[in-house]
């Protein structure tokens, strides 16, 4: 993996610890203006494999950080399967149960968060 993508996975993964220490979700614009030059542009598949990175320093006993993302930024939605695979983790089937399973994420995180 490319090294920007790789500083960019860092710069996302302090983004999102202030967006849960905030009780928040956010979007790709969002995080695009609050970093700036420090986000280079992306694919999709990038964008992916970049929340993958900033999840696979995560604790396994914490919730993922790609969690803020994916819930408040529809076209990462569906993604969320796919990060939650690759960390090895089991991935909801049905689209319902996936945005129930985020919902969930999204709490934890906050609540874990809160706490720091």
């Amino acid at each position: 993996m490319p090294e920007s993508l790789r500083s960019a996975a860092t710069a996302i993964r302090g983004s999102l610890k202030k967006t849960a220490r905030e009780q928040t979700t956010t979007t790709w614009a969002t995080l695009k203006r609050q970093l700036g030059s420090a986000l280079p542009r992306m694919t999709a598949d990038e964008r992916v494999s970049v929340l993958i990175l900033v999840d696979q320093q995560t604790p396994q006993d914490q919730p993922l950080l790609s969690s803020l993302i994916a819930a408040g930024d529809p076209s990462l939605t569906s993604s969320y399967r796919e990060i939650v695979s690759a960390l090895g983790l089991d991935a909801p089937e049905g689209d319902d149960e996936l945005r129930d399973v985020l919902e969930a994420d999204v709490q934890q995180v906050h609540f874990h968060w809160s706490h720091l």
